[in-house]
This record gives C-alpha cells, sequence and structure tokens, in this order.
C-alpha cells in the first residue's frame, strides 16, 4: 500500500478528497478487520488496499490518466468493486457497461458516454473499435509500490451513476469525489465497523451503498450468485445487518421462508427499493423477515429524498415517507407556484451540493434543472404532517371518460388482492377507436381465474376498471428490477 495512504489518519479526515482515500483511512486502523466477506473467505481491509493499488498501477500502466471516462464491464465479484475503487483512486471516472447486456447494447453505451477504453476481467467483453484493458486478479501477496501523490479534488467527477432507464435510456448522472463524501453523512442508515451490508449491483446504485459501508468501516457481503437461495443463505449465515431489496426478488425469497418466524434477526436495515411493497408483501416482511423495514423514494440524481421508517409503514403505508432534512421538496403547479398541502401537483427537489447537469446530454439537462431545482417529472402531495406521497409519473396519466387518472393509483387497488404479486397498468391505443385500459398481472400463489379478478376489480375500481386483465410469467425489466411498462403487450387472442 502507497505510504501516502497508509499515512491517513482520523487527524486527516478533514483533507481527504478522494473516496478511496477515505476508504484506506479505515485500513489504517483496522487493517484486519473484514472488508468484503464471501461464501468461501474474507478479505481483510489491508488485502483489499493492496488489490486496489495494484489495479491502479496496472491502469496507470496501460496509460490511463486523470479524467479519463473508462467504461467497466463487470458483473457482481470483489473484483469489481476493487477495479471501481482503484479507476477513482487515480482520479479517473468509471462509467457502468453492464457484462450481463447484449454486446451492440454495450458497444452503444459505450458510445454514448464516450468511454475511452473498456476495462474488465474477462477478456470476451472487448468491442470493436473501443480500446480495451484487461485486468487479471490480483495477487495480495506480491509487493506493490507507492502510487504518485493523489492531486484529485472534491470538484472532480469521479462517476457517472446511470439512471434506472424505466422512462428511456439511461442518463449519465454526474457524481463527483464530493457528492460521495457528503453522501455518507446524508444516508438513511448509519454505518458502523459492525455493520453487515449485503451488496446490491454494482453496475447501479449498489457502488454508492458499498462505498458508504467501507467508509464507515463496514463490511460488504458478496453472495457467490444473485438468486433468492444464495441471497437468503448470505444473509442468515454471516449476520448482514444492511439489506436492500427490490419488491420482485422479496417475493422471490419469500417461498423459501416456509416457517412462520422471523428469519433474519441480525437485520437492522432492510430497505425496499425500486417501487412500495403492496400490503400482502409488506406484511410478510414484517412477519417473516425483520420488523426493521423501511422504504425510501429516490430518485439517480438526488439519492434518499424520503423515508418511511417501520412505524409509518404499520400506520400509513400508502405515504412515501417524510422528506429527509438534507433534501427542500415543493409540490407546484405547471407556472412553479406551490400549492396547498394536500393538493397533489408537481414535484421538485433540491439540496446543497446538487449537481446541475447530465453528461453529455443539454436538452434533457434544461428539461429537468430550471432555477436551482431538480425536477425527475413524479406527480405528487405533501399533507398537512409533511409526509410525501408520490401519485405517479407525469407519463403515466391516462384519461379515462374524460378524467385524468394515475396508473399507479389503479395498480395499488389492484395490488390489493391477496392472489396479485405485481400488477402493472397501460393503455393500448388504436387508431380510431377508444383507447383500451389493460393490467398485466403477476400472480401469487394461488391464482384465481381471471374472470373472478375481473368481476373483483370492477367492483373496486368502477370506471377506472381495466378493460383486459391478463396473467403474465413475468414483467420486461430494467436491470435493476424495475418494470417497463411501456415494453408489455396484450396477450394475441
Amino acid at each position: 500500500m502507497s505510504e501516502e495512504f497508509d499515512a491517513l489518519g482520523p487527524d486527516r479526515a478533514d483533507k481527504v478528497s478522494n473516496i478511496t482515500a477515505a476508504i484506506a483511512r479505515q485500513a489504517g486502523r483496522h487493517p484486519a478487520a473484514p472488508a468484503l466477506i464471501l461464501s468461501d473467505r474474507v478479505i481483510s481491509y489491508r488485502e483489499m488496499m493492496a488489490a486496489i493499488h495494484a489495479n491502479a498501477w496496472e491502469l496507470l500502466n496501460q496509460g490511463v490518466r486523470p479524467g479519463q471516462v473508462l467504461g467497466v464491464s463487470m458483473l457482481q465479484t470483489p473484483h469489481h468493486l476493487v477495479t471501481l475503487l482503484a479507476i477513482a483512486l487515480i482520479g479517473a471516472v468509471s462509467v457502468p457497461v453492464h457484462a450481463a447486456l447484449p454486446a451492440e447494447r454495450r458497444y452503444l453505451a459505450a458510445r454514448r458516454f464516450a468511454v475511452s477504453a473498456i476495462v474488465s476481467g474477462r477478456s470476451d467483453q472487448q468491442l470493436e473499435g473501443i480500446p480495451f484493458i484487461l485486468l487479471k486478479p490480483i495477487d495480495l501477496t506480491a509487493a506493490v509500490p507507492p502510487l504518485p501523490p493523489s492531486t484529485t479534488q472534491p470538484g472532480d467527477l469521479c462517476r457517472l451513476v446511470l439512471s434506472s432507464g424505466t422512462s428511456g435510456d439511461p442518463k449519465g448522472v454526474m457524481c463527483t469525489h464530493g457528492y460521495f463524501l457528503d453522501r455518507v453523512d446524508k444516508s438513511p442508515y448509519a454505518c458502523t465497523p459492525q455493520s453487515r451490508l449485503l451488496a446490491t449491483d454494482f453496475n447501479y446504485g449498489g457502488f454508492g451503498h458499498a462505498m458508504r459501508m467501507l467508509i464507515g468501516g463496514g463490511a460488504i457481503v458478496l453472495p457467490p450468485a444473485n438468486e433468492p437461495a444464495s441471497q437468503a443463505y448470505m444473509v442468515r449465515s454471516h449476520s448482514v445487518t444492511h439489506w436492500l431489496l427490490s419488491p420482485s426478488m422479496a417475493e422471490d425469497i419469500l417461498p423459501l421462508l416456509e416457517d412462520d418466524d422471523v428469519h433474519f434477526p441480525s437485520l437492522v436495515y432492510l430497505q425496499i427499493l425500486g417501487a412500495a411493497p403492496g400490503k400482502r408483501l409488506l406484511d410478510a416482511l414484517f412477519a417473516r423477515f425483520t420488523p426493521h423495514v423501511y422504504v425510501t423514494y429516490s430518485t439517480s440524481e438526488v439519492g434518499p429524498v424520503a423515508l418511511t421508517t417501520p412505524e409509518l409503514l404499520r400506520q400509513i403505508p400508502e405515504s412515501a415517507g417524510r422528506p429527509c432534512a438534507w433534501v427542500n421538496l415543493e409540490i407546484v403547479d405547471d407556472n412553479d407556484r406551490p400549492v396547498p398541502a394536500g393538493q397533489v401537483g408537481r414535484l421538485r427537489m433540491k439540496w446543497d451540493g446538487m449537481f446541475t447537469e447530465y453528461y453529455r446530454d443539454p436538452a434533457l439537462t434544461a428539461e429537468r434543472f430550471r432555477d436551482g431545482w431538480f425536477y425527475p417529472r413524479d406527480s405528487a402531495r405533501l399533507d398537512e404532517q409533511g409526509l410525501l406521497y408520490i401519485e405517479g409519473r407525469e407519463d403515466d396519466v391516462v384519461n379515462i371518460d374524460g378524467k385524468k387518472v394515475y396508473l399507479r393509483e389503479i395498480e395499488a387497488v389492484m395490488q390489493s388482492h391477496p392472489a396479485i404479486r405485481e400488477v402493472a397498468a397501460f393503455l393500448v391505443s388504436s387508431p380510431g377507436k377508444r383507447s383500451l385500459l389493460a393490467a398485466a398481472i403477476l400472480a401469487a400463489d394461488p391464482a384465481p381465474p381471471i374472470e373472478v379478478l375481473q368481476a373483483w376489480a370492477q367492483a373496486k375500481l368502477g370506471s377506472l376498471c381495466p378493460d383486459k386483465l391478463f396473467y403474465v410469467d413475468d414483467f420486461p425489466r430494467t436491470t435493476t428490477r424495475k418494470i417497463l411498462r411501456n415494453r408489455i403487450v396484450l396477450p394475441r387472442t
């Protein structure tokens, strides 16, 4: 490990301007503490930092310099996290070029974000016409010479975080070292050396969560596979304290928990992200996962915006929670004038240190960032208690019999049925005819005949009842498991 980062200690905390240097501070304090926990071994902070420095040297020897944008094509492995931190350490910029995507999709992402090279641990991730850097596994016993002194500043770009892509191609959110370091103190959960985080996909929000856990001195638990049984096993066998789950993954894990008891007693923080769970799933989470269930409303651009605590979830599960203290929220009309409490309008937000543009996308930047505010294109309301309610995406408003209706409103009612695991409503346009409102349903066992659900939905929704209900085996989704409503099609009859 280089002498510069070995010397980092608590007295230099205010001088750290590189996220990897902040993690190195923990390695200096507790070098033998676990940093990465795998199914068959534990990697200490000192070993992890040695691997980071070895990768950093390899990147420098390959000609990488500060400020270069590198596409990283890796799956969920320790090598992936080490590579991202090595890129940050030398002042370069990483952008996900997800290894699970087909070559044409990876190529489009690489071109869109103007990467100077693709970095991977696998030679099959090469893309024609784009320079390639193969990073082989690191020998943790090899000596690593000191790195050149870091020149990173807080305002230097560190990573392009990609949005979920539910409303189009993913956008590049420009995150600096200062942004990530600031977010350590602006997290809905606390990290200690006793904390254990089950990692989510490093290609997306998982990198930020992992970085905050490591800066806090905790450990990252990496399952050998992204399968329900593998995740559940690692949580139980390694006493995971912090777990972030999508509703769909939680649903996949639920059938494995046969006994009517809490199966994950080590959890102090189970966060459901990506979408709010329905009442049936929420009750199951409290009963069989942990009593410590939280739901956040977040955006890729801002991070956590509002938090629903276990107490609020039990009392007002339809609320998106109380806005985080560091975020200023407003609900405004079409002329950007604040509306009274309880009235639905356009949500906008801002916070100190917020970035103000997307990478290489001036048109979208002008649309979403105006007068110091970020507009996520969500419709919402704030009640008298200051609780936030998300009504739906502005793009997901349909006109039914002259009335504007949010598709999310229909979905929320239908998901209250115990036989419905997930549902997605969508409008099918037909030239010269009345548009057809449909709903695709992913059923929980046992699934009743669709006619039974149709009658139930008619009684509950009246004129808002979908014209067509049908079962699906699964939904088209983003890699973060969000439903792509615009890719659902009616079944052929």
